[in-house]
């Protein structure tokens, strides 16, 4: 209860203080890039190395994938009973079938699952959801805007990313089974000891109401999808696999039942596709969501 009250606690701080201008205008943007560029690299340093890694892990890398691929199908299944305009139906598939893993669900991974549970979000987010976006999630974007684009790019934005370089030189201190010394962890640890609560006051920073009215119908299909009928789809997999209980499975049900992801979300509002829906659906999406996604915890397990 005290790790619930702790997330809220931040998030709604965030809320407050955007809510009465006592930070400065466009603080959530900075931090953003901070929390993308410094704090989940520091995270993979620290962590990743450390997991042993198994063939139960690919689930972490496949779910977003199938995630991702269900979106498509259920939204293009409900344009066939009811249309939807294409610009919007593009948001929805790339918004609800790509979770905010990082900013989410990597303070409560840390916090209900321990530094295991961490580090398997690590996987889930850099070799999962974030592989996903910037592969079919920027092609959907382009391929409803009618735009074109290059693969070779596509390619290099990806090996750029700092928490993908970060991933990188994880693994194979990982996989040549080579560890950091006990200071250089120690150190990690501490910069990375504030992530958990400032990704929580940032996305409360982050939060915009100001869509909702305007896009309720679209909003309220999409999180159907993002918080429900995904989860409930990884779960109801691992449950056929009887393999419901374990660790992966904890974080793949978690990861997907999360709010859609801003990389995505900016993503689809450059490329002209609806952008107050984009914004709105993690803005609104990530904190309906980590409510949701304690729930499932604690109802699932």
């Amino acid at each position: 209860m005290e790790k619930t009250v702790a997330l809220f606690a931040f998030l709604l701080l965030g809320v407050f203080c955007k809510r009465y201008s006592i930070t400065p205008e466009g603080l959530g943007g900075k931090l953003n890039k901070l929390l993308i560029n410094f704090f989940i690299p520091i995270l993979t340093l620290r962590y990743l190395p450390e997991i042993e890694f198994s063939k139960k892990h690919i689930w972490l890398i496949v779910s977003p994938w199938i995630i991702y691929g269900f979106s498509f199908l259920f939204f293009e299944l409900v344009n066939l009973i009811k249309p939807i305009e294409r610009k919007t139906r593009a948001v929805l598939i790339m918004t609800s079938g790509i979770g905010s893993v990082s900013f989410a669900g990597f303070p409560i991974f840390e916090m209900f699952l321990g530094s295991k549970g961490l580090a398997m979000g690590i996987i889930l987010s850099l070799a999962g959801t974030f592989v996903v976006c910037n592969t079919v999630g920027v092609f959907t974007g382009f391929w409803y805007a009618q735009k074109q684009t290059s693969p070779l790019r596509l390619i290099k934005d990806i090996i750029v990313f700092p928490p993908f370089l970060a991933m990188g030189l994880a693994f194979i201190f990982l996989f040549t089974n080579t560890k950091f010394p006990d200071s250089i962890n120690e150190i990690l640890a501490i910069l990375a000891k504030p992530f958990s609560f400032l990704a929580l006051f940032t996305i409360g920073l982050n939060i915009s109401m100001k869509s909702v009215k305007s896009n309720k119908k679209n909003f309220l299909l999409g999180q159907s999808y993002k918080l429900i009928i995904a989860p409930l789809l990884i779960f109801l997999l691992f449950l056929f696999m009887g393999e419901h209980n374990s660790l992966v499975a904890k974080v793949c049900v978690l990861g997907a039942g999360l709010g859609s992801m801003n990389t995505i979300a900016i993503v689809a509002a450059e490329l002209g596709l609806k952008p107050d829906l984009s914004f709105l659906m993690p803005g609104l999406g990530i904190p309906i969501s980590i409510l949701t996604v304690i729930l499932i915890y604690f109802i699932i397990y």
